[in-house]
């Protein structure tokens, strides 16, 4: 009666029972679906790697007192269960297709890019100067070989009016000619001119970190003459191996929007080498790895991957050994640099742990090349472990 006599207060308990009643249905729903997703982590299998991110996946983490008392296994538990949730692969895709909904240009530490370019930001420098350091106390201990630095400017820099507009992003180029202020005794090569004068060329990969053979071509040619190259050649033959690359930026992101197309470059020589990888005792007539082409990350067509070390043996007769501390960008850039050395010993530093004198010594090294992209060289300090000698 009372209800009847006071229309809008019915109307307002009307409206708060249907608030709760859709309250209690949206608890229900959303307990469903968790309860769902549980069971299904639960009862799917564990996956081992992620072909869709490029990259293994957490593992149920091994239970013991020490790791429970520093609280490892709860952040490797954590790892675990975000990696092993079920459908997780959707999930990402079904987050990236909201961010791009609300108009966001980055997704998990990539930027979404114009012709669709997925580019990481520029590394910050390093706070101390470890690598500077180490790199010029060698070459003080090196006066006799020539010594030659080039760090590889990355696509954020080079390619940045592709960049989504107010992206927050370093100067790489102030920070490269910080660097290259900063050593002594040993030639700074300067590619960044040669890069940008192609920015209408593919020099990087739209879907991956790395540069393309052609950026890498461009480079050489830039270097040649500090090098001590006076007449590199100019002729390659060139061949496309895949045109379904997708990189670790794409893995990152979540972005599948292009495909990459990998080339090789082969140049018109007489000169023959072979490979030799290290340790592992194994030879190789090409640096290519056919191989890779099967697999998801096709830049490592490029000698298969990275190695603590490689050697590539020449037929060349310039009477020139080459020491290459690297990260993968070199393993593109040895499509044309190899008719040039007798020998090329390429040295990881991430992976390395023998004395690099005793190599420099025994195999008689003439020259030395440091070779990074930016962002590895900004952020990667065992290049200063493995020339601090007193480390060794």
């Amino acid at each position: 009666m009372e209800e009847h006599r006071n229309p809008r207060r019915s109307r307002r308990l009307a409206y708060q029972r249907a608030r709760l009643q859709q309250g209690l249905l949206m608890s229900v729903i959303l307990l469903g679906t968790i309860l769902c997703l549980t069971l299904g982590s639960l009862l799917t299998p564990d996956r081992t790697y992620s072909d869709s991110e490029n990259r293994k996946l957490a593992q149920f983490p091994k239970l013991s007192w020490s790791a429970v008392k520093d609280g490892s296994w709860f952040s490797d538990l954590e790892s675990y269960t975000a990696d092993q949730f079920a459908g997780r692969d959707f999930w990402i895709a079904l987050r990236l297709r909201f961010l791009k909904l609300t108009g966001q240009k980055e997704s998990n530490g990539v930027y979404l890019c114009s012709g669709d370019y997925l580019m990481e930001p520029p590394a910050d420098p390093p706070q101390d100067s470890r690598n500077v350091e180490a790199i010029n106390a060698f070459a003080a201990r090196h006066t006799d070989l020539r010594l030659n630095m080039a760090v590889i400017p990355n696509a954020a820099c080079i390619l940045a009016d592709k960049l989504p507009k107010n992206a927050p992003v370093r100067d790489q180029s102030a920070d490269l000619t910080a660097l290259a202020g900063s050593l002594q005794s040993i030639s700074y090569l300067d590619v960044s001119a040669a890069l940008s004068a192609h920015t209408d060329e593919q020099l990087y990969y739209r879907t991956d970190h790395h540069w393309t053979s052609l950026g890498a071509r461009y480079a050489f040619e830039a270097m040649a003459a500090q090098l001590g190259i006076s007449q590199p050649i100019r002729n390659y033959d060139t061949y496309t191996v895949s045109t379904t690359f997708e990189g670790t930026l794409a893995s990152r992101s979540g972005s599948h929007a292009a495909y990459d197309t990998v080339e090789l470059y082969v140049p018109q020589t007489d000169v023959e080498y072979y490979v030799s990888y290290g340790d592992a005792a194994e030879t190789s007539a090409t640096i290519y790895d056919r191989s890779a082409l099967d697999q998801k990350d096709k830049y490592t067509v490029f000698f298969g991957g990275n190695y603590p070390r490689v050697d590539v043996y020449t037929t060349a007769e310039t009477g020139k050994t080459l020491l290459l501390f690297k990260d993968s960008y070199a393993n593109c850039l040895m499509q044309f640099l190899y008719p040039y050395y007798d020998h090329i010993i390429l040295i990881d530093p991430r992976y390395y742990y023998d004395n690099v004198e005793s190599v420099i010594s025994r195999e008689q090294v003439t020259d030395v090349l440091f070779l990074y992209n930016a962002n590895t060289y900004f952020e990667d300090t065992s290049l200063a472990d493995v020339l601090n000698v007193s480390e060794n």
